[in-house]
Order: structure tokens, then sequence, then C-alpha cells
């Protein structure tokens, strides 16, 4: 066999030519390297075992993460990490050699009432990231309608979340509960600004909300910070309809 005979016979254990031999060589290397540097660690991504590098930026709350060749990591997903949630909100999707993506640090676990296939009551809930949208106003405006000076809240907040099935549904009908879990009293807000597609491409990604404050209702649940909970499900101790009632 000659030299180019052995050349080819090589070229072809590694894929066929020398595009694919170069990218078998780079798939071993990091598959060699990655495990060994202090970046590697195990992470679960929505749900599933996966090695991945997390690697730090100049925001504490905010990582590039890289996976293993042939491994992926997609925007929208959320990863467990370090008794955190992280919000995958970018990607690469140049992922020929590997899979590089941004993740954020959520600090919410959004709740709501969504109403399922047999258009039945459940409740559904989300890790999220919730910035203050009013970081040079004071959160309070004065009173239209009341003589006396009456101020209300103003409070707006920017929400990020995935999309998926449930939370593509969601509108400005949907109101949410949000604040520190400790916290004596909750605000009540609405999703004023549903835009869907900043973030989104091939109907996976991440969506961004405007939320803007309102007065909370009775059928807001404080408890489990879920707002209009009671308008589906019955309060404790209160009576159940009897068959055929209107009530």
């Amino acid at each position: 066999m000659g030299a180019w005979d052995t050349y080819n016979a090589r070229l072809s254990e590694k894929g066929g030519n020398l595009r694919d031999a170069r990218k078998s060589r780079l798939d071993g290397f990091i598959n060699r390297r990655l495990p060994k540097t202090l970046s590697y660690f195990t992470a679960l991504v929505d749900g599933i075992e996966q090695e991945l590098a997390i690697i730090n930026t100049d925001n504490f709350d905010i990582k590039k993460c890289i996976a293993l060749p042939g491994e992926d990591i997609s925007s929208g997903s959320i990863v467990e990490w370090k008794d955190n949630h992280w919000l995958v909100f970018e990607e690469d999707v140049n992922d020929e050699a590997y899979k590089k993506a941004t993740m954020q640090q959520c600090n919410h676990l959004l709740k709501w009432i969504a109403l399922d296939e047999n258009e039945e009551p459940v409740i559904r809930e989300r890790w999220c990231v919730v910035f203050d949208g009013t970081r040079y106003l004071t959160g309070e405006t004065m009173s239209r309608y009341v003589s006396n000076g009456l101020t209300l809240g103003d409070s707006r907040a920017w929400m990020l979340i995935s999309r998926d099935a449930d939370t593509v549904k969601l509108g400005r009908a949907n109101r949410f509960l949000i604040d520190d879990e400790d916290s004596d009293t909750t605000l009540s807000y609405s999703l004023s600004k549903p835009f869907k597609l900043g973030g989104v491409f091939n109907k996976h990604g991440s969506m961004s909300f405007v939320l803007t404050e309102v007065n909370s209702e009775d059928d807001d649940n404080f408890e489990l910070r879920i707002a209009d909970y009671y308008k589906y499900f019955p309060r404790p101790g209160a009576p159940t309809p009897k068959e055929g009632s209107w009530l």
C-alpha cells in the first residue's frame, strides 16, 4: 500500500475527508480535556443529567455554558446547577463542533391557573427571571379620580420566561402574585405587554413580558401566591354545590 493509500485509509476511519477528520480530532480533544477543567460540572438540563462547561462572565448572575460534542443545550431550557435554576436565553446555532449558550439565574417561581385539554383548571409553575421595570420611577402615581391626593401603586416588572405550550398562551387576561416569599404583603401584576417574539426562534427560546401593578382581588390565594385561585378552586370550608345547581 502506497503513502496516499495509507493516508486515505486513515481519513476514511476519521470520517472520509480532511474536514471530517479535523472535526473528529476536535471532538476527541474536547472530550479528553473538558472534564479536567475547573469549569466542568454535572447539571440537570430540563430534568436530565448532563455534563457542561459553565464559564463565568462579568455579571455573576449570567453564565456561558458549553455542551460536550454531540450533546445539546437549547434556548428556553432550565438548568439546575449550584442549588439554583438558570434560564437559557441565548444559543449559538453553529453547533458543528459543540453547542454554546448563555443562561441567567432565575429568581422567581411563577404560578398561575390554566385550563388543560379538558378545560379543567390546573396549576402551572415555571422558573423565570423578574427585574424591576421602574428603576427611575417612584412606583407610585397620583389618583386622577380622588381629590384628596390619594396615591396608587404603579410598579412595573420585566419578566423573562421560557416559551412552551403553556407559557405561549399567556396574555393580558393573566394576573400574577409576585414578591419575596417571606414578605408580609404581595404585589399583584397583570401582563400588560405580551410580546412573544423577541427571543423565540423556530418555536423555542425565551419570551420577555412587561407586568404592571394592579389591585389584588378577593379570589387571590396569597398563601400559594396564585392569582385568581378561588375562581377555579373552592375556598376551605366552602359548601360543595349540589348537582344541577347554578352556583
